[in-house]
């Protein structure tokens, strides 16, 4: 069974806003931890999400940010600071294009609950409910 805490967290993400604790448990269990030490790039703008690197364990995940802070760069020049809480890598793993920005990890590093493109793709197929607030998050994103 996946941690309370963990599924804690996962229900105050606005990407998973309104499912059930069972499927927010489902989503925990079928995800790593992983920690990055201060300054260590988690995601390179540009990086291809297809050929060998989506079949290695790490080549396309998305993360959610357990501890600590990263930092979103595009082009060199840094559009926000994410928190716990908060994600990064969703729209790669949804797509599959390249890597939008640079995802860095700030001072005193990060830990991330690391869902792969795979374990995703099973998870919607046996749970479609977690694409309703994806698709919500998405239209918010284009309306803005």
């Amino acid at each position: 069974m996946a941690d309370d805490a963990l599924v804690t967290t996962l229900a105050g993400v606005d990407l998973f806003h309104g499912l059930s604790p069972k499927v927010l448990a489902r989503i925990a269990e079928a995800g790593h931890e992983a920690s990055y030490d201060a300054g260590t790039a988690v995601i390179v703008q540009g990086d291809s999400v297809t050929g060998f690197k989506a079949f290695s364990p790490s080549g396309v995940e998305m993360h959610v940010i357990l501890e600590g802070t990263a930092r979103v760069d595009v082009d060199g020049v840094t559009h926000n600071v994410l928190t716990p809480g908060q994600y990064f890598g969703e729209v790669a793993l949804i797509d599959g294009r390249p890597r939008t920005a640079d995802v860095v990890a700030e001072q005193g590093g990060l830990r991330t609950l690391a869902i792969s493109k795979w374990t995703f793709e099973d998870l919607l197929e046996k749970h479609p409910e977690i694409a309703v607030p994806m698709l919500r998050v998405l239209a918010s994103r284009l309306r803005a």
